[in-house]
């Protein structure tokens, strides 16, 4: 039975265990092996309906023995008639479990369509609640009827000497009470058995799961009907013992000792499917805490697979969908990491943006590669891409260690600003920590281009500070994140500076301000185009 609750557990993007197994198709796609995973299943439905039987038939022969007295020959003749109603109630399993799984025979030996995934899914998912109507069904009637045709027919030719009085409480017993610990039996093993091909089609056809036909009992009702069962079967076997042995019939003590020994065996084998009934409800809570851990971790690749039909499988579908949730909002936020910058994606899926737009105090970095004009006349559209790719991947890392935003790409540029959308107040010290990791990074990149034969890049870097308008501008159907305001048009115009200067990062007076920075030599005034009064200006980095 171990291989069976294992293929209840959890499953990350592979095959369950215990579930059917693997054929690799072409391109090394994985492609589901149904038929050979229904041909388990099979093999298992007939060992659970035999272990079932045997659940059922040793305690109920125990209890004849016990509370009708046989005598030695009756006992004899009895075990040559027993094989009779258990073989026939065999067969009639086997008929009646060929002809219920064979929308899931068909499934797997056909070609497939998700119409018959999803009938093939619904037989699966209910083949536990089949299976214990089944035994309380066909099952016990074939027993019964078989067993009373052989009482009679042993009555005639061999004198079996059964009195026809008893007959009602073979069938009452047969009918009720002996099939109860098969049909919890199989309800359990049956489920376990099915969850293996289960996993794999619904891996295989998501979609299977959403057919109708799919039944579903409370857990409270399943509760219900199990404890019931159990609870009342040794006190009717208890009366029946007495009502078939009267107290005034035999010594006391020996009638005790066998009523006794009725309700210790009965007892007993209702334990054991107690037991089997809280390992399934301990293996479905550890499956579900299992998946939650998971997903507490970050692991939204996995899937809890219980496919119950108690309110475990509703938590198990309702945990699948959150997973899938989840799933979606991570990949909507990993694009918009590709087209925004990470904090401006988080802050727009933590609904920190302001559509109406803020003041803030920011300050903004620009950052501009010298004569790549010139480089992209003379390279392919692929050269000119992998190398702006190449600086932009070393620059976009410095800007993002120091907790700012590339807020928009200019071609050979780039526009970075910190201080938005989440606030800094030290970040006119974070931008200039930024541009001399960026002329670190600068360096290293243009070692690796020396040493492939390859033109090293020079950059321009501009810094200033002060308040601007943040917020959502754009159409009703493309909304851009962006800062405008004169820190973004200064920023552009000392970055223009370097060229004149010789520098390689200038920064303005409003950003040397800030903090008491010291850093820096500060060059002489300057007059720029669009900017009436004169800039004055600091140089920072190796090329101050």
């Amino acid at each position: 039975m171990a291989d069976d609750v294992q293929s209840s557990a959890l499953s990350v993007n592979s095959a369950p265990n215990g579930g059917p197994e693997v054929d690799r198709g072409p391109a090394g796609t994985a492609r589901f092996d149904f038929s050979r995973g229904y041909l388990r299943l099979w093999r298992r439905t007939i060992r659970n309906v035999i272990l079932g039987t045997l659940v059922s038939v040793l305690p109920a022969f125990i209890f004849y023995l016990v509370a009708f007295s046989y005598t030695p020959e009756q006992v004899r003749l009895m075990l040559w008639l027993s094989p009779l109603p258990v073989l026939a109630a065999f067969a009639a399993d086997l008929m009646m479990n060929w002809w219920y799984l064979g929308p899931v025979r068909r499934f797997s030996r056909n070609a497939r369509a998700s119409e018959s995934a999803g009938i093939a899914y619904a037989r699966l998912h209910n083949l536990p609640l089949y299976s214990f109507a089944r035994v309380f069904g066909p099952h016990a009637l074939t027993a019964s009827t078989v067993a009373q045709i052989a009482v009679l027919f042993a009555n005639r030719h061999w004198s079996l000497g059964i009195s026809s009085s008893d007959y009602w409480i073979y069938w009452l017993l047969n009918l009720t009470l002996v099939p109860i610990g098969h049909a919890i039996f199989e309800y359990h093993a049956n489920g376990w058995a099915a969850q293996g091909l289960l996993a794999s089609l619904v891996e295989e056809y998501p979609s299977s799961a959403d057919i109708r036909g799919v039944w579903r009992v409370g857990l409270a009702i399943r509760l219900a009907i199990f404890y019931t069962m159990l609870a009342i079967s040794p006190l009717v076997l208890l009366a029946a013992a007495v009502r078939l042995r009267p107290l005034r019939a035999e010594p006391f003590s020996g009638v005790w000792s066998d009523v006794a020994m009725v309700v210790a065996g009965v007892s007993g084998l209702n334990l054991l499917l107690l037991l089997l009934f809280a390992k399934d409800i301990n293996q479905q809570t550890r499956t579900l805490v299992q998946c939650f851990k998971q997903v507490e971790a970050g692991n939204l690749g996995t899937r809890v697979d219980l496919f119950s039909p108690d309110e475990f499988g509703v938590v198990s579908d309702g945990v699948n969908t959150m997973i899938r949730g989840l799933r979606e909002r991570q990949r909507i936020h990993d694009l918009f990491g590709v087209y925004l910058s990470p904090e401006v994606s988080r802050a727009i899926l933590e609904g920190r943006i302001a559509l109406e737009g803020e003041a803030r105090e920011v300050s903004v970095l620009f950052c501009d590669i010298r004569d790549f004009t010139r480089f992209s006349a003379s390279r392919s559209p692929r050269q000119v891409v992998e190398r702006l790719n190449r600086f932009f991947s070393r620059m976009a890392g410095a800007i993002t260690a120091q907790g700012g935003t590339i807020n928009k790409f200019l071609g050979d540029g780039f526009l970075a600003v910190f201080g938005a959308p989440g606030h800094q107040s030290d970040h006119a010290r974070r931008a200039i920590r930024a541009a001399l990791q960026m002329e670190s990074e600068l360096q290293a990149l243009n070692v690796e281009l020396q040493e492939s034969g390859e033109t090293p890049l020079e950059i321009g870097i501009g810094i200033d500070s002060g308040e601007v308008i943040a917020g959502n501008v754009g159409s009703k159907d493309r909304l851009e994140y962006t800062v405008i305001g004169d820190p973004v048009n200064r920023s552009s115009r000392i970055e223009q500076l370097n060229k004149t200067l010789g520098t390689r990062i200038l920064i303005s007076e409003r950003t040397h301000a800030q903090d008491g920075i010291q850093a820096g030599r500060a060059m002489p005034p300057v007059t720029v185009k669009g900017i009436e009064e004169a800039l004055r200006i600091f140089t920072v980095g190796e090329k101050a």
